[in-house]
């Protein structure tokens, strides 16, 4: 018998369809279903996963930073309201022991790989390397019979190891420097706050906050514009200055004068044609945004749109790059598929007629996935929603504009002289309609129609004027311009950056929807981190660490190596932080509790160990104040003190270097040395 992985409940019975030859049998275990089917005389059982069974944590936790030693554990126990996937992980450990042999169904790509991977060795108890892999981007039956057919030997371990490493450094640098802020908080208030931060996250919170100065420290600066309005054949016609903006007033005045005295003449007229050739293929980013363009759709909910479309089986594998369809696609299939539905009936048939059919495509490739095209299959009345059946809709138009003919767009441009100024007029139309027939809707083309004018033609003047104007800030980032400036600067990837946007939103360090604001709380974090330990945001180590990444899935780098690395470069990231904790957490604390609220931890002196500051602190569980060292974890020098009273620094110390403070109770104060074997007071 053969156990076929899938990543999640509805892919498996997709999968099991597919390969059944007649109907799977769908049976149930710990309330989990999977399926049992023939195929080619072998018993195939489709189990499926529930996105990721296992997470990391650590081996022995305590409440403090920085921590490494970790490990893979069910996800259940790394995060709370996981249970669910406690039966999921025992089914497959239960049907791992009937079983020889073991494919891996899960997307392609590097989640995809690392679900499989820690499902196999965790779960299954086996190791990795003995499964095969099933490779398709698509759930319609012909493409998964195809991927079992062509089975990859193994799983692709460049993948998965790169997806591990990911898993590691997202959970050193998440963990630890959210500790980190954490902790200067309450060592700078006494209160115990959450603030997060992490290897993209900080970098991304970055560049919005560039973008939040350059706003805020913007400096309008007037200018003018000038318009001469004039009439032809009853229409009103409004042409501007050769230069879009004059800076200076007597200037702005003096052409218009100048204008006015005319003679106003057409002194030219350019019309040119051009081509518009039909706009490449989806991949995720382009879908992101142009979803955000027409619908107003989140980034993280266009991915979750595609992900349902393509789990349904009528678009292929969302998670892509990639701006190139696959060679061996049966285009003529799927168009004929598409016929089916009157609103893409035209078209279809328009393509079906061709003798050849080539999309035009673009440069950008994946070597998991192609780009995104819709299956052919048709949805039913009820199979979609009304928000997947707007993307779904853009998804098929764009790959039906594919194989169009080009546009062919008119510009006219209309030079009229005044006196010695020139003005122009623009206008703009679509001569032959090509593939804007079936796209155009989503192409935002403005149609400018202009009548006939000739050279030398007079000019009906109606008014010339200067009209005052102020430059504005630049605008704020969309959620999918955005996406699409961690695309440029490498921050992130395909499938986490939209849940990084999510993030920020959910840490209340930004709001806005379709323009983004950054909160008083994310100013504050980066300009605190960047005064004291700027390479926690550094979009330059981010990125490096990005393509050490790409190298461990090309095989020219090991996981262990990059994790090795990224742990050293942390370790003295934080031990940065440590030095500066109080300054970082009394500047945190002042947004984050009040500015009232936040007051420096009592110093009674040195540390007699380690030179450290020796702090008044609070027990956690018990909430009884002890003396103890800034430097803790590192340094473990504690001395108890009276729970009662004002405690006030003398300078002195006495045995071993203990501090001598003095203790005062109303009226009564007494002197103590903090060595309990004291005997001196």
């Amino acid at each position: 018998m053969i156990l076929v992985i899938a990543e999640k409940p509805n892919v498996a019975r997709k999968i099991a369809g597919a390969l059944a030859e007649g109907r799977p049998a769908k049976k149930s275990l710990f309330g989990v279903p999977y399926y049992e089917l023939f195929r080619d005389g072998k018993k195939l059982i489709v189990a499926p996963a529930v996105g990721h069974l296992y997470g990391l944590a650590p081996r022995q936790d305590f409440f403090g930073y920085p921590i490494f030693d970790i490990e893979w554990v069910p996800v259940y126990v790394a995060e709370k309201g996981k249970e669910y996937a406690k039966d999921y992980i025992k089914l497959l450990s239960v049907l791992a022991k009937r079983v020889k042999e073991f494919v891996v169904a899960c997307d392609y790509d590097t989640e995809g790989e690392v679900i499989g991977y820690t499902a196999l060795k965790y779960a299954c108890g086996v190791d990795p390397g003995v499964a095969k892999r099933m490779k398709f981007s698509a759930l319609t039956k012909r493409d998964l019979v195809k991927a079992w057919y062509n089975l990859e030997p193994t799983i692709n371990f460049g993948m998965a190891n790169a997806g591990i490493a990911r898993h590691v450094l997202d959970w050193y640098w998440g963990v630890n420097l959210s500790r980190a802020l954490t902790h200067a908080i309450k060592r700078a208030s006494g209160k115990w706050i959450v603030l997060s931060t992490g290897r993209v996250q900080g970098p991304t919170l970055k560049f919005l906050v560039e973008r939040e100065r350059e706003i805020q420290n913007f400096v309008p600066k007037p200018y003018w514009v000038i318009k001469l309005i004039f009439e032809k054949n009853g229409q009103k016609f409004v042409a501007n200055y050769e230069k879009d903006k004059v800076w200076d007033e007597k200037e702005a005045k003096k052409i218009v004068l100048e204008a006015k005295k005319g003679p106003v003449r057409v002194a030219g007229v350019d019309v040119k044609r051009q081509k518009r050739n039909p706009p490449v293929p989806f991949d995720l980013g382009t879908l992101q945004r142009e979803a955000y363009s027409s619908f107003g759709f989140s980034p993280k909910k266009t991915l979750d749109l595609a992900q349902s479309l393509y789990e349904k089986g009528f678009s292929s594998y969302p998670r892509t790059e990639s701006q190139k369809l696959p060679k061996n696609l049966n285009f003529r299939y799927i168009i004929q598929s598409l016929a089916k539905m009157p609103q893409y009936r035209p078209y279809a048939h328009i393509l079906l007629g061709m003798p050849e059919l080539k999309p035009v495509e673009g440069k950008k490739e994946d070597p998991a996935h192609p780009a995104i095209y819709p299956t052919g299959e048709v949805p039913k009345p009820g199979d979609l929603t009304k928000d997947e059946e707007k993307l779904y809709d853009m998804i098929v138009r764009r790959f039906l504009a594919l194989f169009m003919e080009p546009a062919v767009r008119e510009s006219v441009k209309v030079t009229i002289k005044a006196g010695p100024h020139k003005f122009i007029l623009s206008g703009g139309r679509t001569v032959k309609e090509g593939w804007l027939a079936v796209y155009g809707k989503y192409v935002k083309f403005e149609e400018v129609t202009l009548p006939t004018f000739l050279v030398g033609e007079k000019i009906r003047v109606l008014q010339i004027k200067r009209e005052k104007k102020k430059t504005k800030p630049p605008a704020r980032y969309s959620p999918a311009a955005v996406i699409k400036k961690m695309e440029d600067l490498g921050l992130g990837t395909k499938a986490t950056r939209a849940q990084i946007l999510e993030t920020l939103y959910q840490r209340g360090y930004i709001e806005g929807k379709k323009s983004i604001k950054v909160t008083p709380l994310g100013m504050k974090v980066i300009e605190t981190l960047e005064k004291y330990v700027p390479e926690i945001i550094s979009v330059e180590l981010t990125r490096e660490f990005e393509k050490k990444m790409e190298l461990i899935m090309q095989g020219k780098l090991t996981k262990e190596e990059v994790i090795e690395e990224a742990k050293q470069k942390l370790i003295k990231i934080l031990e940065e932080f440590k030095k500066k904790e109080l300054e970082i957490g009394l500047e945190l604390a002042k947004i984050v509790v009040g500015e009232d609220n936040v007051e420096k931890p009592l110093v009674v002196g040195k540390c007699p160990k380690c030179g450290g500051d020796l702090i008044v602190k609070y027990n956690k569980k018990t909430g009884k104040r002890f003396i103890g060292c800034s430097n803790w974890p590192k340094c473990d020098v504690t001395y108890p003190i009276l729970q009662r009273g004002e405690i006030i620094p003398t300078g002195r110390t006495c045995c071993n270097g203990a501090p001598v403070v003095i203790v005062k109770d109303g009226k009564e104060k007494r002197v103590i040395c903090l060595d309990m074997n004291c005997k001196k007071w």
